[in-house]
């Protein structure tokens, strides 16, 4: 392509067009005409005309200028088989495609600039991907309907889907010919060679999030509504999984035909995660049968809620339907048992609240809620007053007879086996159908040397007793080596070594500072051998950060030498109190250097100063950032412009989604009172 044309094509220079010769030009005629050839010409990396240019730099006007002298390439299609359609509703540019979608600019697909589209050709993103799929296999497909598998285990009495049906909904499965969906040929990507449409434009502009565009084609195909592109994706689906609202109240609140469907067995509440919760109650209200449907991997929406951690998806299905929350996905775990496991305690207590009766479920294992869950004493985690039903499950054992302590043990949770023996109810002494009790399990286990020693203890002090089978790993009960007796899961000495070696230098260096101190020493036969800045408060706060650092560091160093006299496998306690002594005195340090820099520095440079207290507070900062996750440049790389444009972008963007949901709110209509 001419480069002076393609930029005119982006910039939207009309003047560039040749004089208008007639809406009823060919492409033989435009050859025909001296000149005009150059104007057909295609971009030789994705096959482009000067309408695809156009529509993705969104020059409405020069596309219609362009239409009017050649109204036929409206219908080519470039290398990923897209129309100017397509790549105007992909990028959101409603007014190109109101001048794209005119019903007065459909033309017929012509064989001789129609380009076929490979099977197998990437046309979207890898999921959407024609892969080895055969027409044999989507009209299997369509025989069979559809890919949903109700849940048809649960009794009729526990659903109120009985009293509504969906007459509006089509037929699952169904293609555009079998709906005869009647689209033009601009309006989709079509694969010859299958004799099936990919995707269209409707679709293109819900996946990339283009709601005005979508609702402006739905107006134009209210039947497009039932259509099901290649990948098995309806309207209301990708609607949906965009959060598309109003396009979904649009459809909802019709009395036209429209599918709920999506691939893998999905529908449109699976898709629903981050829409508010009046469109999931009208969503429910309108297609009850939704929350039963499970996908190709057994999973209800309400699985999707648990696992996606959409508390407002939950609470509406709970309420339209609260025996939702018995029914088990492919694994055997019901939304209580998979929140459970999550740590989700927040979501378990909304669903005891709504299915009291959920508290009974068990997986495939047997195991409850107590013995999935996962208690963090670090964060919020469990909290036993809010949810008092999950106490009742403290002693209760799976198939294998096994309580949440006996498992807590097992998996090596400490916190947990920590906050289940808290409780006075609990029973120290069960034991599994092997006749083990949680200390027999605690002692059988030699390959986590440090954290069951520190279970071990705890249990112990409880007061937890041995079960009925002898184990062969006994714990001495009194006397000074009160230490699991069998071989430690890895060799404490190359840590003793450089703990103490640590540990030395820090002294020196603490030794020898407290005598160099920070500005001298004082001359004058008042003050003969004190310090000059004694009167300074940094200097104070030197000093006894000096003395805190030497104190610390002497101390790691004599516990260190006590556990030279110790067994190998009793070092790990010694080992914690080294390194606690020491990030003591390693802190400590950097306050004194700090301080000490302060004292001399800030009389006359006190911008030099300050700087080096910023510089010596970053360490910590930032070690303690990286436990937590934290990037460092979060804090300390300065504001670019860029981020703030970001902020702005995303403000807007809340501000435009909650004047979304305002006018969903008051487009559904209330019942009356």
């Amino acid at each position: 392509m001419d480069p002076k044309l393609y930029k005119a094509a982006r910039k939207g220079d009309v003047s560039y067009l040749p004089k208008i010769v007639g809406r009823n030009i060919t492409v033989e005629d435009a050859m025909r005409i001296p000149g005009y050839g150059r104007f057909l010409t295609r971009t030789q990396h994705g096959n482009n005309n000067i309408l695809h240019i156009a529509a993705r730099a969104g020059r409405d006007t020069f596309i219609t200028e362009a239409l009017w002298r050649f109204p036929f390439l409206s219908v080519q299609v470039n290398s990923q088989g897209d129309t100017p359609l397509l790549v105007a509703a992909r990028f959101g540019h409603l007014q190109v495609v109101e001048t794209l979608a005119d019903p007065n600019n459909e033309l017929p697909m012509q064989d001789d600039i129609a380009t076929t589209v490979e099977s197998g050709q990437n046309l979207r993103s890898s999921r959407h991907q024609l892969g080895q799929r055969t027409i044999q296999d989507n009209v299997a497909t369509l025989d069979n309907g559809t890919n949903s598998r109700d849940m048809t285990t649960a009794p009729d009495n526990e659903t109120n889907s009985s009293s509504h049906h969906r007459p509006r909904d089509v037929e699952e499965g169904l293609d555009d010919r079998q709906l005869d969906v009647p689209i033009p040929s601009h309006w989709r990507v079509t694969n010859l060679e299958l004799g099936a449409t990919i995707t269209t434009a409707l679709h293109e502009a819900l996946r990339n999030g283009h709601q005005n565009v979508a609702q402006y084609l739905l107006r134009l195909k209210p039947e497009m509504a039932a259509f099901l592109n290649f990948a098995r994706e309806s309207p209301l689906f990708l609607a949906a999984e965009s959060c598309c609202e109003l396009f979904m109240l649009d459809i909802l609140l019709s009395e036209r035909p429209y599918s709920t469907k999506g691939p893998n067995g999905l529908n449109a509440l699976h898709a629903s995660r981050d829409c508010c919760g009046e469109i999931v109650s009208l969503l429910i209200k309108k297609n009850p049968d939704l929350m039963r449907q499970l996908d190709g991997r057994g999973k209800a929406a309400i699985h999707h809620a648990v696992e996606a951690y959409c508390l407002v998806l939950l609470d509406q299905m709970l309420i339209a339907d609260a025996s939702i929350a018995l029914f088990p996905d492919a694994e055997g775990y019901t939304p209580l048992l998979r929140a459970a496991s999550r740590g989700n305690w927040e979501f378990c207590k909304l669903i005891l609240m709504r299915c009291p009766e959920s508290i009974e479920a068990r997986n495939l294992k047997g195991q409850n809620a107590l013995h999935l869950g996962k208690v963090e004493l670090s964060s919020a985690g469990f909290d036993g007053e809010k949810i008092p039903e999950m106490w009742e499950l403290l002693n209760v054992g799976d198939n294998e007879g096994n309580t949440p302590l006996h498992l807590a043990v097992e998996k090596n949770q400490y916190e947990k086996a920590l906050f289940l023996t808290s409780s006075a109810s609990i029973d120290l002494g069960a034991v599994n159908n092997e006749g083990l009790t949680a200390l027999d399990l605690c002692e059988s286990d030699c390959e986590h040397f440090t954290v069951k020693r520190q279970i071990w203890f705890h249990l112990r002090r409880h007061g937890a007793r041995r079960g009925r089978q002898p184990n062969k790993h006994m714990l001495p009960r009194r006397g000074p080596n009160m230490f699991l007796q069998y071989p430690p899961d890895e060799d404490w000495k190359p840590y003793v070594n450089t703990t103490a070696l640590i540990a030395i230098l820090i002294t020196t260096i603490t030794f020898a500072a407290a005598f160099a101190m920070p500005g001298g020493y004082d001359t004058n036969s008042d003050n003969l051998g004190g310090p000059t800045l004694v009167k300074r408060a940094a200097l104070r706060v030197f000093i006894l950060s000096d003395t805190l650092a030497m104190c610390c560091s002497i101390t790691a160093v004599c516990i260190l030498t006590a556990a030279m006299h110790v067994q190998q496998n009793a070092l790990p306690p010694y080992m914690a109190a080294s390194w606690l002594c020491l990030n003591i005195a390693l802190l400590s340090t950097l306050m004194a250097f700090m301080s000490g820099m302060f004292a001399v520095l800030a009389k006359n440079a006190s911008w030099v100063a300050i700087l080096v207290c910023i510089v010596c507070s970053m360490p910590p900062f930032l070690l303690n950032a990286r436990r937590h996750e934290m990037s460092p440049f979060t804090w300390f790389m300065p504001i670019l412009p860029r981020d703030i444009l970001l902020t702005i972008r995303k403000r807007q963007q809340m501000k435009k989604r909650t004047k979304e949901q305002s006018d969903v709110r008051s487009r559904i209509p209330r019942p009356a009172v």
